[in-house]
């Protein structure tokens, strides 16, 4: 049975839907747009946790127009929408942020009060840690729009994954790779999900046995566990990254306060088949020890 993909149609969503028809034999590429394609203004800490660029993905599965929903796993809620699941994962491209400067500046080397651009809380926070001497400046867009800009003249730089770079063929933009010890990767980043209706369970086993990848399988759901568990989104300066070797998982996680001077971060490892009860357990030891009020903090911020 040929599939029927629902995605977005930017550039970087419609190679993900390729690269999953690929891996399952061929499909149809159903476009949507979602509410985050509409509304390139608002900043996304204020929309919450409704899942802006997914959740018309997955309503075009739910409603019948789609039988499988293809994610950035990144922008994907915690909890999905009743009645469906997430059931594959493609393989993990890099993880990294990766900064795009202009005259080829790393991180390090940009003068004071350069402008960096970035829609991400988590991004926007470490950024403040790691250079609180630089303006961080709230954008929307593609990758495509942010890289003008850019070499525009609009930012002096501004922070994208890594991964969606190299996808699109525009590597050679990044001026610097930054190092996960300083910026912890989002929950998923890197991860393509892939998601079906609960109750179709011959797409959901094709899924499985065609399109889960099991090391990032495993992140994924360590991950994702973790950031539940910490209640946060992307209205949460959030970071988790999980690593697989064998049948051992390690899960870093890290929550910075929005001004980025406050940190509250950990590490656990386990077996990997237990990887959401050590995503549960990081999380607890991370909310005793003040990681949950700089989510609440976060929120709060967002929402006022």
């Amino acid at each position: 049975m040929t599939l029927r993909l629902a995605t977005r149609g930017s550039e970087l969503a419609l190679w993900q839907a390729r690269r999953a028809s690929d891996l399952l034999g061929g499909a149809e590429i159903v476009v949507v747009e979602s509410s985050g394609d509409r509304d390139l203004v608002t900043e996304l800490a204020r929309f919450g946790s409704i899942g802006i660029f997914t959740v018309e993905v997955d309503r075009a599965v739910l409603d019948g127009r789609a039988d499988v929903g293809v994610h950035s796993l990144k922008d994907m809620t915690t909890t999905l929408q009743e009645g469906v699941l997430l059931a594959g994962v493609l393989e993990r491209g890099m993880i990294e942020d990766a900064l795009v400067a202009r005259d080829g500046l790393t991180l390090d080397r940009l003068p004071p009060g350069a402008r960096v651009g970035t829609g991400s809380l988590r991004r926007g926070a470490m950024l403040r840690a790691a250079r609180p001497d630089l303006e961080v400046v709230p954008i929307r867009g593609n990758v495509g729009t942010r890289l003008a800009k850019v070499t525009g003249g609009e930012l002096d730089a501004t922070v994208l994954a890594r991964a969606g770079l190299v996808r699109l063929g525009l590597e050679e933009h990044a001026s610097d790779v930054l190092d996960t010890q300083r910026f912890l990767p989002a929950v998923g980043q890197g991860i393509v999900g892939l998601t079906c209706r609960a109750d179709d369970l011959a797409t959901r086993e094709r899924l499985e046995r065609e399109a889960r990848d099991p090391e990032a399988w495993a992140a994924a759901l360590a991950e994702r566990a973790f950031l539940r568990a910490m209640k946060g989104g992307c209205n949460a300066p959030v970071g988790g990254h999980a690593t697989v070797e064998g049948e051992r998982l390690s899960l870093a996680g890290r929550v910075l306060s929005v001004d980025g001077a406050r940190t509250v971060e950990g590490d656990i490892e386990g077996a990997a088949g237990e990887a959401e009860a050590l995503g549960l357990q990081l999380a607890e030891e991370l909310a005793a020890r003040g990681g949950r009020d700089l989510v609440e903090e976060a929120r709060a911020l967002a929402d006022g």
